[in-house]
C-alpha cells in the first residue's frame, strides 16, 4: 500500500482583533509599542517635575524604560512568527570584524574630528589630540553600557532590516534615526531640563549615526553585536571627546550648531560612496536574499 506523505500543517496562531492588527502591521506597531511603554514609564518622572504628581519614580525606572524598543520587538516576534529570533548575534567572524572596525572608527575618530574642524578655525595642530587617550573624555557609567542593549534589540536587531527590506536602507535609516530622537524627548526635554537647541542638535547627531549604523550592520551580515558597540562607544564619547579636541582652539562663531551639522558630512558622504546601498549588498549571504528574516539563526 503507498504511503502519501502529508504537508505540515501551518502554526494556528491565536485569533483576536489586536492579534490580528499586530500581524497585518507589525513594523506599525512596534514602533507604537515602543513609544507607549518608554513614554509611559517616564511619565510620571515628568508629571512630578511639573508638579502634578506628588511621587516620583526611582533612576533605575528611567534606566529601564530605554528596554522599550527591546520589550516591544520580542513581543511582535513572537506574535507574527511564534518565536524569539528578533536579531542575528553575527554571521561570520570575517564581517563581524569589519563591521566592528567600521563602525569603531567612525565613533571614536571620525565624528568627533569632523565635528572638532568644523567648530574650531584653527590649525590641525591646535588641536588637542592627546583628549583620545585621556579617561576625561569618555563617560564610562554602567547604564552608557546597558542602555543600547535593549535599545539596538528593538531599533536595528527588529526594526531596521524589516524597514530596509521595504524602504531601502537610506530612508529606514533616516526613518529609525527620526524614531529614535523621538523616543528621547521626554527624557531629554522634560527630565534633564535641555534646551530646544541641544534637543535639536542631538536629534541630527542621533540620524547621522542611524545611517553610519546601517553601513557598518551591513557590512557585518546585520550583526547585534555591531550596533550595539557603536551605540555605547556614542554614549561614552558623547559630545565630550569633540569639546575636549578643541578644548585649546579658537572657535568660530555658533561652533555648536556648525560642529552638529557637520555629524551628517559623513553619512552623506557614505550614502554618495555607496549610491545609496550603504554596504546592504555587501551584507547580503544569498543572492536574491535579504540578511535578516524570521528564521535567523
Amino acid at each position: 500500500m503507498a504511503l502519501h506523505s502529508q504537508p505540515l500543517a501551518e502554526p494556528q496562531f491565536r485569533s483576536g482583533f489586536i492579534a490580528n492588527l499586530v500581524r497585518q502591521h507589525p513594523i506599525s506597531a512596534f514602533f507604537v509599542l515602543t513609544y507607549v511603554l518608554g513614554w509611559g514609564m517616564v511619565t510620571p518622572r515628568v508629571l512630578f517635575s511639573l508638579g502634578l504628581l506628588s511621587f516620583n519614580v526611582p533612576n533605575w525606572w528611567i534606566a529601564v524604560s530605554f528596554y522599550a524598543p527591546c520589550v516591544a520587538a520580542f513581543y511582535l516576534q513572537w506574535v507574527t512568527e511564534r518565536n524569539l529570533r528578533v536579531c542575528r548575534f553575527y554571521e561570520s567572524w570575517r564581517k563581524l570584524m569589519l563591521g566592528l572596525l567600521v563602525g569603531i572608527f567612525f565613533v571614536l575618530v571620525c565624528n568627533p574630528v569632523v565635528a572638532s574642524l568644523f567648530g574650531a578655525s584653527g590649525p590641525l595642530h591646535t588641536l588637542n589630540w592627546r583628549a583620545f587617550f585621556s579617561l576625561a573624555s569618555y563617560h564610562l557609567y554602567l547604564s552608557e553600557f546597558l542602555a543600547p542593549i535593549g535599545e539596538e534589540i528593538g531599533w536595528r536587531g527588529y526594526a531596521l532590516p524589516r524597514l530596509q527590506r521595504q524602504f531601502g536602507p537610506v530612508r529606514a535609516s533616516l526613518f529609525i534615526g527620526l524614531m529614535w530622537a523621538g523616543f528621547m524627548l521626554p527624557a531629554l526635554s522634560l527630565v534633564q531640563i535641555w534646551p530646544i537647541s541641544g534637543v535639536l542638535m542631538y536629534a541630527i547627531a542621533l540620524i547621522a549615526l542611524s545611517v553610519e549604523m546601517t553601513f557598518a550592520m551591513n557590512l557585518s551580515g546585520f550583526s547585534i553585536i555591531v550596533v550595539i558597540v557603536m551605540h555605547a562607544l556614542a554614549s561614552t564619547q558623547s559630545a565630550v571627546l569633540a569639546h575636549a579636541l578643541i578644548a585649546g582652539a579658537h572657535l568660530r562663531p555658533h561652533w555648536e550648531w556648525i560642529s552638529s551639522v557637520s555629524n551628517l558630512l559623513v553619512p552623506a558622504l557614505l550614502v554618495l560612496a555607496t549610491w545609496g546601498g550603504l554596504g546592504a549588498s555587501i551584507g547580503r549571504t544569498r543572492p536574491g536574499s535579504h540578511p535578516i528574516s524570521p528564521s535567523l539563526s
